[in-house]
Formats: C-alpha cells, structure tokens, sequence
C-alpha cells in the first residue's frame, strides 16, 4: 500500500522537516519506535479529537510502519464500530452514539496518512462518514444532513440545531486539506452549548464536497448557495450568521465573506494568506502527493495555486474577524495569521499562540472558548430580538456567579472554559524514554497568548 507522511508532520519541527518527512525516515522512524514516543504535546491532535488516553497508547504501541498505522487505526474503528451496534441492540443509546464517534474518528485517524493509495483512502473516509452517520440521530443534539445544491450537485452537509426557541443563529463550519467534516463535532459541541446552531460542511480535500482545488481560488457562488439554503430554512435566522474555518478552509471562509454581507462575523484558525506558501516551502513527493489528493495533475495544481490568495479581496471585508495562529505550526507559517491580522480592515481580532501547532490543536483548550464567546457575542448583536429577549433572561439567571466571584470563574460556571479532569495516577513503573530534540520547545506550564485587538474592547489575556 503507498501511504506517505501526511499529518504526522505536526511532529516535526520545522527546519528539519524536509529531511525528517522523507519516506525512508518516516519508516525507520517508526520501526525505532517514534510512536510509542509520541509526546504528550502531540498526542492531544487525537484526545481533543475524541480518541480516549487508553485508545491511544494502544494503537501507536502496536504502529511499526505506515503500512501498520493504517491497519491498527482501522482496526480500532471496527472494534468501536461492533461495540456500538452491540450497544444499540441492547437499547444503549448513548452508549452506541459514543461508540460510534469513537469508531469515526479512529477511521479518519487511519487516512491521514494515505495518500497515493486513493482506493484505500476513499474506503476509510466511507467509514468515518458511515459509522458518525450512525451516531448523528443518537446525539443529545441530533444532526441532520443538510444539502446545498451547487452547480447541479449536491453539497453535503450536517445540521445541529439546538433545543429552544427559534429562529436560531448559526455558524457554518469548514474544515481543511486531508480533513473531514466529522471531525468538527467538538467545535459544533461547544456553539451548541451557547445556544448557536451549527452547519458543518466538508472544505477543501477529502470529503464529501470539494474535490477539486479551482473550487477554493473562487468560493463565492458556494457561500451565496449556503446562505440561501439557510435563508429557506425556518429554523435558523439568516440574519444572524457566522463562518469559521480550519486552514485552508478557514481561507475560504474569510474570501467568502469578502463578497457576501449576509455573513455578520468571520472566524479562521491558521488560514493563510496565499496557498503558495504550502507549495513553494514543501517537498516535491508531497507535491505529488496533495495533487493526488485533489485528483488533479500536478503542473495544474501549480497554475491554480497562485490564484488562491487574499492579496486582491481581503480589502473588501465588512464584518468583524477573528484569526489565531501558531509559532509552531509547520504546515502555515505563523506569519500568515499576522499577515491576514494587519492587512485586513475594520473590525478585527488576533489570537496568537507562540507553541502553537498547526489549527492550534495543542491550545484548544485555551483558542476554542475564546474563538467560541467571541462569535457568539457577534451573532447576538445581530439575532433576531425574540431570541435575543431569551438569552438576556438565561443570563440574568447567573447575576451572584457573574459579580460575586472572579470574571473566568464565572465563564467556568457558565460552561465557557474546559473543566479541569482528574484522573487516577500511574503507579507502574515508568519505561525508559529518550527525549525529542525539540521537547523543550513544546508547552510546558500555562499556555503563552498574544492578543491583539482592532475597533473593538480589548480582552485581557
């Protein structure tokens, strides 16, 4: 089976990527045991993904190989995908839906380094969307497919709306290259408990929707059809929209909003500015590889390449954005973040994480509260006054949490910051363990945050 690097890059630090990511490292890498001695920085881009602690020391104890990183990663997906259908035979509802999410993430886990066997790939992106498909009516807060029809085609998305009153605000959420929708269920958790409704749409890649890469140099049309799918749809306030995007989906949702005033506030978490920067700066075997990807030759990949930039439309932005970034992201520069930040006009907000990696996995629990309020607060400013009138009132239900203790308290009460979780100590003995050469640049004690605020309050950090 051809299989290659992928997202295993996130472990690499950038000035030794183009030596560390070749094919014949990567496998001896991995024979020597690199992911077992996966660090612990690193091993949140799967548990913030819904992959337990436990599931995960099992999988990479087992990885020797690529090849075996695929096969382990599919086999853990078939035993949650039983477990679940065991679950559901015995009435376990919310058992089964656990267990096929956890089945769904650890398919998806399994392509992420498949590239140019493109039938392998296909058949366990099948399986992330068939077994999350099997969870979606199990949720406390169901989700529904949700197609837009664009250029005669279906665009195939999940809707979650929740319980209350409508109309509902809604956020449209995009994922990136070698990305799938599912795998933005725990972002859609986190609007959801707000009170926002969620619309996840597969961005550029693999997915369900966008294949090929020309489809992200002009967006637009598929923002104008998202919204006026939305606008037909009772049950959310067309008035009240926000998009947000991871990488290179978080690209499209910032051009999109260039163009459509319909969307009332922007998110994007480690977009860039130009698309070049991925080509220019990467190995010519992932070249191929991301052409493989998007089912194109690569000498297209390179004309349409150039036309997927900001530089000619960021100017034309109205509504407010916000974008974070991360110094240790070694698949969009950091500076694009800054980029993006000091050229865009208007109303704007920059969260930036200097040990952050690539679509700030590694500070989710710091970036996605933050990312969270502050779309939330856009979208009231413009919903629907009825709905507006009920949440002023579910928030007067906390005014001792909101004046008589400290202010993230208070946000902890509410739900806005991650509870912290105890678990029970190891006593076993503790393996021998060398240490990466670059450990010492990963997080280590309180999260480092810059923020940087335009025409709007400051928040302190």
């Amino acid at each position: 089976m051809a299989v290659k690097g992928g997202r295993l890059e996130f472990l690499v630090p950038h000035l030794l990527r183009g030596q560390f990511l070749r094919p014949g490292f990567v496998a001896l890498s991995l024979r020597l045991g690199v992911a077992q001695q996966m660090p612990s920085w690193a091993k949140l881009q799967f548990t913030s993904a819904g992959v337990s602690a436990e599931d995960l020391d099992r999988v990479l104890g087992r990885i020797t190989s690529l090849t075996s990183w695929v096969d382990e990663w599919e086999s853990l997906g078939r035993a949650h995908e039983q477990g679940a259908r065991d679950a559901l035979a015995l009435g376990r509802e919310r058992i089964a839906a656990q267990r096929f999410l956890a089945a769904s993430a650890a398919y998806n886990f399994g392509q992420y380094v498949v590239f140019l066997d493109v039938n392998r790939k296909r058949m366990l992106h099948e399986a992330c969307v068939r077994t999350y498909a099997q969870a979606a009516p199990l949720f406390d807060v169901p989700a529904r497919p949700f197609e837009v029809m664009y250029r005669r085609r279906p665009m195939r998305g999940l809707l979650r709306v929740p319980p209350g009153r409508g109309p509902k605000p809604v956020v449209v959420l995009f994922n990136g290259t070698n990305a799938v929708k599912e795998e933005l269920h725990w972002w859609s958790e986190s609007f959801l408990e707000r009170g926002i409704a969620t619309i996840m749409f597969d961005g550029p890649g693999m997915g369900q929707t966008f294949h090929r890469l020309s489809m992200v140099a002009e967006p637009r049309p598929i923002g104008v059809a998202v919204l006026d799918r939305i606008e037909g749809c009772p049950e959310l306030d067309p008035k009240a929209v926000a998009f947000l995007g991871m990488s290179l989906g978080g690209y499209m949702a910032i051009r999109m909003a260039t163009h459509e005033p319909r969307i009332r506030a922007v998110a994007a978490v480690s977009p860039p500015y130009s698309a070049d920067i991925y080509w220019n700066f990467t190995l010519s075997g992932m070249r191929r590889e991301l052409a493989a990807l998007y089912g194109i030759e690569e000498r297209e990949m390179t004309s349409v390449i150039e036309k997927i930039t900001l530089a000619d439309v960021l100017g034309r932005l109205r509504c407010p954005l916000m974008v974070s970034g991360g110094g240790h992201d070694h698949i969009t520069p950091a500076s694009e973040a800054w980029r993006i930040f000091e050229t865009a006009p208007g109303e704007r907000e920059l969260v930036f994480y200097p040990k952050g990696a690539h679509d700030c996995f590694n500070v989710l629990s710091d970036l996605k509260p933050r990312m969270v309020r502050w779309v939330v607060r856009q979208l009231e400013a413009h919903h629907a006054p009825a709905a507006a009138a009920a949440t002023a009132a579910s928030a007067e239900e906390l005014p001792i949490a909101a004046e008589a203790v400290d202010a993230e308290f208070a946000e902890a009460l509410r739900g806005d910051v991650q509870r912290i979780e105890w678990h029970r100590a190891d006593t076993g003995s503790e393996p021998v363990r060398w240490r990466w050469p670059w450990e010492s640049a990963t997080l280590a004690g309180p999260i480092e945050v810059v923020h940087r605020s335009v025409g709007s309050a400051t928040v302190s950090v």
